[in-house]
């Protein structure tokens, strides 16, 4: 199975680059912050139905806050991205 890897990060830090968002950046001429709230309130929506959607998660420690995970990876399959992927269409085609 093909996946796909989304950042999970707390507003308002700076943010990790990951293929998804850049694309989405990319297609609708997003910000990167603008980009990642979209697929991450779709991914929300999508894992409010499906948590087994979600088929990794990895902390991302931090230097300034040791021992806290508050930032994740997420792996999810290609065909779940494909869905993220359809609703930014439906969302931002005009912008493309």
């Amino acid at each position: 199975m093909n996946t796909t890897d989304i950042f999970e990060g707390m507003t308002g830090r700076d943010l990790a680059t990951y293929d998804l968002c850049t694309e989405a950046e990319n297609t609708y001429g997003l910000t990167q912050r603008d980009a990642h709230e979209t697929i991450t309130a779709l991914l929300q929506d999508l894992i409010t139905d499906e948590p087994a959607l979600i088929l990794d998660r990895q902390p991302v420690r931090t230097i300034t806050a040791p021992g806290i995970d508050n930032n994740h990876w997420l792996t999810i399959s290609d065909e779940t991205a494909n869905h993220i992927r359809g609703a930014l269409a439906a969302i931002y085609s005009d912008n493309a």
